[in-house]
């Protein structure tokens, strides 16, 4: 299982919530697409939108790499070490925004 969180600035909201849109009727292999997040929350250093994902495909990364429309987006695993899977084992397209690793579990 992976997450993919596409982080995003309040005042491009309207660009999030269509680039979510976009998700949610392309790609059924998109076990769950949440709600934009509108404020800060857990590690995250912007709003964001979460994806989850059975596993990471080369063609899922080229297709969401095409559609992201700017935005960076944070794919990692989800295993019991959550610092690791946000740190050493993420994946970024866009820029590297990082995350509050103070608030992850080892």
């Amino acid at each position: 299982m992976y997450h993919d969180h596409v982080y995003f600035p309040l005042q491009q909201q309207d660009k999030a919530q269509a680039l979510n849109e976009i998700i949610r009727q392309e790609r059924q292999d998109v076990l769950r697409v949440s709600p934009l997040v509108c404020k800060l929350v857990g590690p995250h250093k912007m709003p964001m939108f979460e994806l989850h994902i059975e596993s990471v495909s080369d063609e899922f990364l080229a297709w969401l790499d095409t559609i992201r429309g700017g935005f960076s987006v944070l794919i990692h695993p989800v295993s019991d070490n959550e610092l690791r899977d946000h740190t050493e084992r993420a994946i970024w397209l866009g820029r590297e925004l990082g995350v509050f690793e103070e608030k992850l579990e080892v």
